[in-house]
């Protein structure tokens, strides 16, 4: 298992589609900044290493942000919320990155929708504003003009909660790819 940030998962025609390995989906790979930061996949700039929860504080922080030694996302939320300029700019820079990905994921697979969820989603319309925005720029294409991101039902379970799905498919003899 990876790093926390930007896991992901498929539905193709109602179905959950795991791919060859089970890691379809995994948007927190997909380049949202070519010239970014250095990725644990050998990659630059992967979605995880711009929006996820530690790299966004990581990144406030190198901009100046102050706060607590081990502050997490959601203290950098509350920051963001009470007004700080750098705070607002670590969601923005996330939520666009993000949004970036979903566009491409989208382009290539002919999505409709895109649920975003996990522990910085928490921070609503701090992250979703920019997602949208990010969408609403770069999803030109017909076929993908129409998506729509929305929160998950499930939140910061969300993941866990696909994952077992998708374990609980393979044991009972369910073909996931």
């Amino acid at each position: 298992m990876g790093p926390p940030g930007g896991g992901g998962g498929l539905v193709l025609a109602g179905r959950g589609y795991g791919g060859r390995t089970g890691n379809a989906g995994h948007i927190g790979h997909v380049v949202a900044d070519a010239d970014g930061d250095p990725c644990v996949c050998g990659g630059r700039g992967c979605v995880e290493t711009v929006a996820s929860g530690p790299n966004m504080v990581r990144w406030a922080r190198s901009r100046g942000w102050q706060a607590p030694e081990h502050a997490d996302a959601a203290q950098l939320a509350a920051a963001a919320m009470a007004g700080d300029e750098i705070a607002k700019a670590a969601f923005e820079r996330g939520g666009r990155a993000v949004g970036r990905a979903i566009v491409g994921v989208a382009a290539v697979t002919d999505l409709d929708l895109a649920v975003v969820g996990g522990g910085v989603a928490n921070a609503g319309e701090l992250l979703f504003a920019p997602i949208r925005a990010a969408v609403a720029e770069h999803a030109r294409l017909s076929y993908v003009g129409d998506l729509r991101v929305v929160p998950a039902a499930l939140g910061k379970d969300a993941g866990v909660v696909g994952a077992a799905a998708l374990v609980a498919r393979r044991d009972h003899g369910v073909r996931t790819g």
